[in-house]
């Protein structure tokens, strides 16, 4: 274990460049911090590269954690909370920050049954938005989340957090649009866009076979490509003056029906 008490440490200087690069600078690494996302990610094996730690801002009921995620790391730094405070990306930090390997899968990574079910988000801009998305995946019992012509990167900060870490039980992949489609074709998994003008209800149409479901940007909507792609549109009934919801409220409402239906 090593100890850092300078905020000029060359590792100190190394990590904050990372977060600040959202993790783009090697492409399998991602930071992980808070409690939540750390136990999720220990529980899905993930490989922890680096850890660190300040034993100031660990509450004594989080000591367990700390134990688990120190004997899972191959690196042990202990930083003073000063510096700690310098590359934390969130205020009033946990007290402990990893580094992680986290490899996205592939297409030919997913495992096709007969009654899969994908969740297809075309470039969404906010982290947020992403994370929540992740999550409401995990709820409705998905584990293959494809972002196709991605915008922002999905080892943001705020997505893992907006994920609560249910990021690291999935199996993320990055396509084109084109590549997506055709893979999706190619297996004839049926793909059903949501798009606020379209004629057919979510709730009228059959999600019992192997199905994928496409939710876009909310500045810009879907791709003519995924439009013009899709086996069937739907649409949420709207009764008010906006004429959509935010893309995680509209995704979940379909994948839940989804849920209903294969439930039923």
């Amino acid at each position: 274990m090593i100890k850092i008490t300078s905020a000029k440490n060359e590792k100190i200087k190394d990590l904050i460049k990372f977060r600040n690069k959202n993790g783009k600078l090697t492409k399998n690494e991602i930071l992980i911090e808070g409690s939540r996302e750390l136990e999720r990610a220990l529980a899905a094996d993930i490989k922890i590269l680096e850890t660190y730690f300040c034993t100031d801002l660990i509450d004594a009921d989080q000591k367990e954690l700390l134990a688990d995620v120190t004997a899972n790391s191959e690196k042990l730094f202990q930083v003073d909370k000063f510096v700690f405070e310098k590359i934390a990306y969130k205020n009033n930090p946990f007290g402990i920050i990893v580094k992680a390997e986290f490899i996205p899968s592939k297409l030919e990574d997913i495992v096709i049954t007969d009654n899969s079910l994908i969740l297809v988000a075309e470039s969404i801009e906010k982290p947020g938005n992403l994370g929540a998305l992740m999550r409401t995946a995990d709820g409705a019992g998905v584990d293959t989340i494809i972002l196709a012509n991605k915008i922002t990167d999905y080892r943001n900060p705020n997505v893992i957090r907006a994920s609560t870490g249910t990021i690291f039980s999935k199996k993320i992949i990055e396509a084109s649009s084109q590549e997506v489609i055709s893979f999706l074709k190619k297996n004839n998994i049926e793909i059903i866009v949501a798009d606020p003008y379209a004629e057919k209800m979510y709730y009228d149409i059959d999600y019992s076979k192997k199905t994928a479901i496409v939710v876009g940007s909310e500045a810009f909507g879907l791709s003519d490509e995924f439009k013009e792609n899709a086996d069937t549109l739907v649409k949420i009934p709207m009764k008010g003056y906006a004429d959509s919801l935010n893309v995680n409220q509209a995704a979940t409402i379909v994948l839940y029906e989804a849920v209903r239906q294969r439930s039923n």
